[in-house]
């Protein structure tokens, strides 16, 4: 259901919390869904529960989850929303880190290889 890359700088509860977005932008959850457990994707995922509840938690500031009694986290219905913005600061980003790297020197051939790299690798 969700990657994530233990070696990668992000932290894991933020790739945790990108990943559950990009399911909602997807499609693959909707508004109304049950989240996966936190115990559930934890164990899944390999992490500690307590980083898969400071995602859960900061989603739920977010308007992301809805978290009921129990224990239960339901997609909300503004995920949809949330998750565009998030996409959208995923664009920025990455808009950002191609102006960094023209700036040091990379030319767009040399660019537009290294996306091609990241492509290969996520395959």
């Amino acid at each position: 259901m969700l990657d994530i890359d233990l070696a990668s700088p992000v932290p894991v509860y933020d790739q945790i919390k990108a990943g559950l977005k990009g399911l909602v932008s997807k499609g693959q959850l909707r508004p109304g869904d049950e989240a996966p457990s936190i115990r559930g994707l934890a164990a899944s995922l390999k992490v500690n529960p307590n980083t898969v509840a400071r995602a859960y938690r900061e989603l739920s500031i977010e308007g992301f989850l809805d978290t009921r009694r129990g224990g239960v986290s339901l997609i909300a219905d503004s995920a949809v929303q949330v998750a565009k913005g998030g996409l959208g600061d995923a664009r920025e980003a990455f808009a950002d880190a191609a102006r960094r790297a023209r700036r040091s020197g990379l030319s767009w051939q040399e660019l537009s290889e290294a996306v091609r790299t990241l492509m290969k690798e996520e395959q």
